[in-house]
């Protein structure tokens, strides 16, 4: 029977590192380490930040020290569809999930995270009354629902909003 010969360049996808800027390390921290924190997970940090980055329209290319989450981490409970979907909306092309593009993939996911990332910082340095940054993500978030559906009246109170979590 002849052997199988195993390419070793074949790329194991579970492996994959999602990079995030070193930099972004201190709003990570108040996002996600707190019991008050709204994310209970990093990853789902980052897939908030990427979708802010892409209701904005920009991606960001990494610069400086990354650290990064390996993609399994992602698949665990499917938030790599996220990362896989705005691959395929930006670049218009299935073969965009074929594993020899993967790499590129990702670099969209990571581009449009560290923008959001930025964008969130911002946010929070504009509301510095709001220590754990809950109440402007929230606030935030209405306001992205009210100009998707202009029925959502936001000038009155948010604070007159139930939110269930």
């Amino acid at each position: 029977m002849p052997e199988i010969n195993i390419d070793e360049n074949i790329l194991n996808w579970r492996t994959v590192g999602v990079k995030r800027e070193r930099h972004h390390e201190a709003l990570i921290q108040r996002l996600t380490l707190d019991n008050k924190s709204i994310f209970t997970y990093l990853k789902d940090l980052m897939v908030f930040a990427a979708m802010v980055g892409h209701s904005l329209g920009r991606r960001t290319p990494l610069k400086g020290e990354t650290i990064d989450i390996i993609l399994d981490t992602y698949a665990s409970d499917q938030k790599d569809g996220f990362i896989y979907l705005l691959a395929l909306i930006e670049k218009r092309d299935g073969s965009v999930l074929k594993d020899e593009r993967l790499r590129e993939t990702v670099s969209v996911f990571e581009e449009y995270c560290n923008t959001g990332l930025y964008e969130i910082t911002n946010w929070l340095d504009q509301n510095p009354g709001d220590p754990t940054g809950i109440d402007t993500l929230l606030f935030k978030i209405l306001h992205q629902l009210a100009e998707n559906d202009n029925c959502i009246d936001i000038s009155s109170d948010p604070g007159d909003i139930e939110v269930v979590l």
